[in-house]
């Protein structure tokens, strides 16, 4: 496993920048971070946060359960934009548990392609709060895990900007390394426990075979991610604003 130098109290946290579109621009770095819970951030990571990266936005992609058992740890008590848009799923390993159950045989890309069916809102709320004015950025996207709902809404705001799908996979694959350790400290959290140890072991892994089949299966089922998008409450004006916001020329 590499290093890892994230701020304190994250296991998963990484910045989405420096990234080619497809029309010549570059994601910018430091507009767009995505992480894992928020909830255990050390005072210094605070600080870190609001004054080193600027961070304006939090968006929490959390189930309500999870929200309610954990909270939201100290940036609660900061000035943040916060948008909680919860990633719900369909079932879960037990009434305790916020650990989804998924097929064994193809745990992820169904899994995935079902948050766009069964929370299209919230889907399209993380493009309308990231675009929601001129001081939306820098932003952070996190779930519990920041692997699998974290992965899919930056994968969709990057297809958005017109980074392309390899490009995006990589992306997403790179956080690799880091999913044991998140695994072991689900296991030691209330809305969690030994139920991730249900899962089933493909669902372990961040493979970027995953993320290109969810953006062709995006693709088969909506059109492409801008016309799910557009379907779906966010407007035109809302992803040319996005693209300004967080792309520049390269």
């Amino acid at each position: 496993m590499t290093s890892y130098a994230g701020p304190e109290g994250t296991l998963n946290f990484r910045a989405v920048g420096a990234l080619p579109t497809t029309d010549g621009r570059t994601v910018i770095p430091g507009k767009l971070f995505r992480s894992d819970t928020l909830q255990f951030l050390s005072a210094e990571a605070v600080r870190h946060f609001v004054e080193d990266l600027g961070i304006r936005t939090i968006i929490d992609l959390r189930m309500g359960y999870e929200l309610k058992r954990e909270g939201r740890g100290p940036l609660e008590g900061t000035a943040l934009s916060y948008h909680h848009l919860p990633f719900t799923v369909e079932g879960t390993s037990s009434a305790d548990s916020a650990a989804p159950v998924l097929d064994p045989e193809d745990p992820i890309v169904p899994h995935y392609l079902g948050y766009l069916t069964t929370v299209p809102e919230s889907v399209a709320g993380v493009f309308n709060a990231l675009a929601s004015g001129n001081d939306a950025l820098p932003a952070v996207i996190h779930c519990s895990a920041g692997k699998d709902r974290t992965g899919v809404a930056v994968a969709l705001v990057l297809a958005a900007v017109g980074v392309d799908d390899t490009t995006i996979a990589a992306e997403y694959a790179a956080g690799s390394d880091r999913v044991s350790v998140v695994m072991e400290r689900l296991r030691t959290m209330p809305s969690y426990g030994d139920t991730v140890d249900r899962l089933p072991p493909l669902a372990n892994i961040t493979p970027p075979e995953y993320m290109l089949r969810f953006l062709a299966g995006v693709r088969e089922q909506h059109g492409g991610v801008r016309e799910f998008l557009l379907a779906n409450g966010v407007t035109v004006d809302g992803l040319a604003h996005l693209r300004e916001a967080l792309t520049q020329p390269s």
